[in-house]
């Protein structure tokens, strides 16, 4: 061969071998930050789950003891009168506090990572497009620095979806425990004599603070669109399954249908302001349902039978689901 190919080959052979380095050295150091994060997030998620374990032991156990299994105000009147309640409401209460600013704090930078490995792969593709295509053939797959920069980008994103997947199941474990804790049945089934505010419940203004305050955070950090809209979309759609766990666990009587209303109005105040309209219709479809309850029964049948013909459940509940949230009259 000429000799001026043989330099042009191994010039190729050069750059190529650089620009692989480089690739692997970026990966080399984003595959630690994210192992570290995610290993935080996967902690955080434990510590969630056992502060929810914790705390439905102590319910059962105040319950089973006052003689009123599964009635939550019974349950923590037991525990307060039994001298040691208030302090254990106290260290519960800090514990909440510290485990939500870590995971907060966990949040921002996970975020910020990915943010900055956004930037980077941007950066990389730049540089890709404007130099590397003059010594390489962009589609072939067999090339060293193709093979290498879709192994970094897949490393990077397979990394922010486990890490994805961990911040979600840790809102939705920490809203489910807002719930579990703050929800009584006495809510959705007051006495005869309690004047109705129609204001949302404590444990519901509680649960959508939790939820604004941890989806700012993405918003804020996240300049994808499209991640964010599937990030966002997926909470909505957990929540909703979360929110129709809480609603079998009551009797809900006229007077707590209005509340109930009240409660999901503010979650789907929440849900317009953050997901996009397939997933709002989750929560469009549960507000519908939540009629029922204060309809007289002899209106029922019709309702539903309503419901169907505009197709309100479609995609969204079993006929089952509906069934089951209906029974809680």
């Amino acid at each position: 061969a000429p000799p001026d190919m043989r330099l042009r080959k191994l010039a190729q052979e050069a750059i190529e071998s650089v620009f692989c380095i480089l690739l692997q050295s970026i990966g080399n150091h984003t595959r630690p930050a994210f192992a570290r994060i995610v290993a935080e997030l996967k902690q955080l998620e434990k510590t969630a789950m056992i502060s929810m374990v914790s705390q439905e032991g102590r319910h059962a156990a105040a319950a089973s003891a006052s003689g009123a299994p599964g009635d939550h105000t019974s349950a923590a009147s037991h525990a307060a009168a039994g001298g040691g309640g208030s302090a254990y409401s106290a260290q519960l209460i800090q514990a909440e506090k510290e485990l939500r600013e870590k995971f907060t704090a966990v949040e921002l930078r996970f975020f910020e990572l990915i943010h900055l490995c956004d930037l980077t792969v941007q950066m990389l593709e730049i540089y890709y497009k404007k130099d590397m295509c003059a010594f390489i053939n962009e589609s072939d797959f067999l090339n060293i620095c193709n093979q290498e920069k879709k192994a970094l980008e897949h490393a990077i994103d397979d990394n922010v979806a486990i890490g994805m997947d961990c911040v979600i199941e840790i809102i939705l474990r920490q809203t489910q425990h807002i719930l579990d804790t703050e929800q009584h049945s006495s809510d959705y089934h007051p006495d005869s004599n309690t004047s109705l505010t129609l204001t949302p419940t404590m444990a519901c203004a509680r649960a959508v603070q939790f939820l604004s305050e941890s989806t700012a955070v993405l918003q804020c950090m996240t300049t994808q669109k499209q991640m964010r809209d599937v990030f966002l979309g997926e909470i909505g759609v957990r929540l909703f399954n979360v929110l129709l766990d809480n609603i079998k666990r009551f009797q809900i009587t006229e007077p707590g249908g209005f509340q109930l209303i009240a409660d999901l109005n503010l979650y789907y105040d929440w849900a317009v302001a953050i997901v996009d309209p397939e997933t709002l219709r989750f929560f469009t479809a549960l507000k519908d349902l939540a009629n029922c309850f204060i309809l007289a029964p002899k209106d029922l049948r019709g309702f539903l039978r309503d419901q169907y013909s505009r197709h309100t459940f479609d995609g969204v509940m079993r006929s089952e689901e509906v069934y089951d949230v209906v029974a809680c009259r």
